[in-house]
């Protein structure tokens, strides 16, 4: 098999000689469109996809000695051709009898990157939807239990995780939210708090990749809601100890209906 293992650089190159010259007004014009799409645009390439970095590729496979397991998957949403990690165990390697897929979907060969036996990368194929991702390893199956989300330029619902809050845009639909804070580097737990008018559930979870905070947001507060149409609103306050890095690992945001809606998150993980 023939792995594609091209980078592609993520950034935009613009000439400053064709910028000068030009007024304030249309500098402002060309600038604010690419801002805005900033996390659409570009191809997510490896480094820029993973919270946790996978070990050096190895195309061996190595014979699982129990089930398959997924424990991560890094980013939880993307665009066509942007790179997604698989952290788990037991995977393998690639094998002519062992496939990954997503909402139903088998990843054809050309649009696999790396399988090893803790991570499998892969590119978001074309005219895919959002969707469970599953592994089958030599004919042991498993699935992450969270969603993938197939994102857009139509995509308006964003978390942000930054100066020590859980931001939301584009809430207005939903009715609960589910996030995994991650601490991916550092010890001791981080004290969480909810603000006014949304109702807290949490479950602390350890996982070979590190201590998961599972948080349950009600999203009662319909004056909330409204706001997140046109601005970011505070979900929720963290406190960390000053060597942590926490990551946003997943997020499920339910309307009245239990269906899911579809969100991106930018920055994923931070250090405040």
């Amino acid at each position: 098999m023939a792995f594609n293992r091209s980078i592609l650089r993520w950034g935009y190159k613009l000439s400053w000689k064709k910028i000068l010259g030009i007024n304030t007004l249309l500098l402002l014009v060309i600038t604010i469109p690419l801002v805005i799409n900033a996390v659409l645009n570009p191809t997510r390439t490896r480094s820029e996809a993973a919270l946790l970095h996978p070990e050096p590729i190895s195309t061996e496979f190595e014979a699982p000695s129990e089930p398959p397991e997924i424990y991560l998957v890094d980013h939880f949403f993307g665009k066509e051709g942007d790179a997604v990690l698989i952290h788990g165990s037991n995977l393998g390697g690639w094998h002519e009898d062992s496939w990954v897929s997503l909402s139903g979907k088998k990843i054809s060969e050309e649009n696999l990157v790396t399988w090893t036996g803790n991570f499998i990368e892969f590119k978001v194929p074309e005219r895919t939807v959002s969707g469970p991702i599953e592994i089958s390893i030599l004919g042991q199956r498993t699935m992450w239990e969270g969603t993938f989300y197939v994102i857009d330029e139509n995509t308006e619902t964003e978390l942000r995780l930054e100066n020590g809050k859980l931001t939301g845009k584009g809430l207005t639909d939903g009715k609960e939210l589910m996030v995994w804070l991650l601490i991916m580097s550092g010890e001791k737990d981080l004290k969480i708090t909810k603000v006014p008018g949304v109702s807290l559930r949490q479950i602390i979870k350890d996982l070979p990749i590190g201590r998961i905070y599972e948080i349950k947001l009600n999203l009662a507060n319909s004056n909330l809601l409204k706001q997140s149409y046109v601005q970011f609103v505070d979900l929720l306050n963290i406190v960390k100890k000053e060597d942590q890095v926490v990551g946003l690992a997943k997020a499920e945001l339910m309307n009245a209906k239990g269906e899911l809606i579809p969100l991106m998150s930018h920055p994923l993980y931070v250090s405040f």
